[in-house]
């Protein structure tokens, strides 16, 4: 309002004052002139009769012409200033001008065709008003098969606080039973579940779409499925894969304590003793071998006596990558190999707990079953503790299974599974470094596996698999920022969503310099770059969006959508309580061992050095003879 008053002050007093003052010079001129006409008290009366007004502007006259012009000129030069460019409080974004970069987020029109008129197979994502989770409701999604030939493979990103879990977890697991209750085929979970809240609140649904909900349970240790993850083991070069995940997850949940050290001869010394061991028990014991068997070889004399650590090996028939790992192991130092030896000892002490021995004694849960025909689909849940990596070894373990087991499975379909499986890794981080998952990220689509890694930072991915982080970003077509706390992170993300192109306005201004003239200001414009974000920007991004980058796309921004579990009128089904579900104890008439596929490629025989009476455990040895009398030749397929 000021601006409108300055602005037009000045022809509001010519409009006022010039027909009074040339109506007082034309009687001047034309009647007597007295310059008594001019008297402030005359000039006054004519400026409050309306006669002077009418008389000014409907005769036309040239000292009449002459204020017309005066107030006209000022009219207009104030109107310019009040409506002409002003000064911008804010730079605008030009990105169609693209000098210095074309980055934009995505309009709405665009999210629309690309996230909600595809087929909804695939992941939850979010959407383009606020809410909260409502099942039935439409909601934005990534399509596998999707318009854009995009992967499935997603990586997200958000620390404590960012609804990670509500927003993003739940309404997933939801989203995927709903959809493919309707398709021709069925579509598998696996999911790493800390706290086990995410079992608790949606398992009866699930059950209700249909699905067999199976457990793995890590943090009582006590309810639902059994594994042995080394009776899946069919290859010998998973021998030292199995065996450096183990030992890599070992030693990240000891970091930081005085008992881990940076030298990498110690991890790969246990790394190369695992691994020959589990091929140890592969062999030795090829109906039962378990962990707890490769714990009480490692602490027997025939570890610990030089003599007989020589040759406990031969002595016992191993062959193949087993016998050529311990030979390796046999090269090191005697200092080093009686550290190495100390060193997994320990690591391996976890399999001494009760509930670990038994969750790992034998198989209830047939994973050769994932992706696989059958008449219902399987979720699975691994409960894990989110505050403690003490059992972080074993579950990389058997996730590291469970991935082999998948390819192997795709190769009986060719090279494609019968039915997609969706992994949901949240905070994958305290999984430890899966081996191979790097590689893996490249050739899953291809065996319909949907990987969906969570994590607290990027910064804790690269702690977790070194320089190949970006390799497994760089495989994950969809990557999601729900929030940002580090500054790692932060920059990285402002790096990668684009610069902009955005203009600027120079002003420069003249002060009037006497009352009849008037402000001038000149504007100029110029373009310059601009991230889309800065990183400060990107740290105070509003909570209730996430952002969302894509190859071949513009960036995303959309609202988070949670499911409210904890509000009576919102919850989808029933809590699930964990103590209803069986104990070990419950389904030990209820295995699903999987058939033997595993041999060594040699004889053996018991005698003297023979381990089976060092660690006190019960062999029949007529079970390994053939009818004949002769020894079984057992083969690595």
């Amino acid at each position: 309002m000021k601006k409108w008053i300055g602005k037009l002050f000045l022809p509001f007093l010519e409009l006022l004052l010039l027909p009074s003052l040339i109506i007082a010079a034309r009687n001047f001129i034309e009647v007597n002139h007295s310059p008594d006409v001019f008297q402030p008290a005359h000039l006054v009366e004519l400026m409050f009769t309306f006669e002077t007004y009418k008389t000014f502007f409907g005769a036309v006259h040239p000292l009449h012409a002459l204020g017309w012009g005066i107030i006209g000129f000022t009219l207009l030069s104030s109107t310019f200033n009040l409506f002409g460019p002003t000064e911008q409080t804010k730079y605008v974004q030009s990105e169609s001008y693209g000098s210095h970069g074309t980055a934009r987020w995505q309009t709405e029109k665009e999210m629309k065709k690309f996230y909600y008129e595809e087929d909804e197979r695939g992941w939850f994502l979010g959407d383009t008003e606020p809410g909260d989770y409502q099942l039935h409701k439409k909601y934005a999604v990534h399509s596998i098969e999707n318009a854009g030939k995009l992967n499935a493979q997603v990586n997200i990103v958000g620390p404590p606080g960012s609804i990670k879990t509500t927003g993003f977890i739940y309404p997933n697991i939801f989203h995927i039973a709903k959809v493919y209750e309707k398709s021709n085929e069925h579509a598998d979970l696996i999911i790493t579940d800390p706290k086990s809240e995410l079992f608790v609140n949606t398992a009866k649904y699930l059950e209700e779409k249909g699905y067999e909900v199976r457990v793995l349970d890590f943090i009582h240790l006590k309810y639902g499925d059994q594994i042995n993850p080394l009776e899946f083991i069919t290859e010998e070069k998973e021998l030292m894969e199995i065996a450096e995940g183990f030992v890599s997850a070992v030693h990240f949940a000891k970091k930081g304590s005085k008992s881990t050290t940076s030298d990498p001869i110690w991890q790969n010394g246990e790394a190369l003793l695992l691994g020959a061991l589990i091929g140890f028990v592969k062999q030795k014991y090829p109906n039962e071998p378990t962990f707890e068997k490769v714990s009480k070889i490692l602490t027997s004399r025939d570890l610990r006596d030089p003599e007989l650590a020589e040759h406990l090996f031969k002595d016992n028939g191993i062959t193949g990558a087993a016998k050529e790992l311990y030979d390796r192991f046999l090269l090191l130092e005697d200092k080093v190999r009686s550290g190495v030896l100390a060193g997994l000892a320990v690591n391996l002490t976890l399999f001494a707990i009760d509930g670990i021995k038994s969750l790992t004694s034998k198989t209830t849960l047939d994973i050769k079953k994932f992706g696989a025909k059958k008449d219902k689909p399987i979720a699975l849940f691994i409960f894990m503790p989110d505050s403690d990596l003490t059992f972080s070894p074993i579950i990389n373990t058997i996730i590291t299974i469970l991935l082999k087991q998948l390819y192997k499975t795709a190769y009986l379909y060719n090279n494609k599974l019968a039915n997609p499986v969706y992994l949901i890794l949240e905070e994958a981080a305290n999984i430890g470094k899966i081996p191979e998952l790097p590689e893996r990220l490249g050739t899953m689509r291809g065996r319909r596996i949907y990987p969906m890694m969570v994590w607290q930072s990027l910064a804790q991915m690269k702690e977790r698999y070194g320089d190949a982080w970006e390799d497994m970003l760089s495989n994950c077509d969809t990557r999601i920022y729900l929030g940002v706390n580090d500054q790692f992170t932060a920059e990285y993300v402002s790096k990668t969503i684009g610069k902009t192109t955005i203009r600027t306005q120079g002003v420069s201004s003249q002060r009037k310099k006497s009352f009849m003239d008037s402000d001038s200001k000149s504007l100029s414009y110029s373009y310059h770059e601009r991230p889309l974000l800065f990183p400060d920007e990107v740290v105070r991004f509003d909570n209730d969006k996430f952002i969302m980058m894509q190859r071949s796309r513009n960036p995303v921004q959309m609202y988070k959508i949670q499911y409210k579990y904890w509000i009576e009128d919102q919850r989808i089904c029933e809590e699930y309580p964990v103590h209803t579900l069986p104990t070990f104890r419950d389904t030990e008439n209820h295995s699903e061992k999987p058939q033997n596929t595993i041999d060594s490629s040699e004889n053996f025989k018991e005698d003297e050095t023979n381990v089976a009476s060092e660690i006190d455990i019960d062999v029949n040895w007529d079970e390994l003879l053939n009818e004949s009398g002769e020894e079984k030749s057992y083969q690595y397929k």
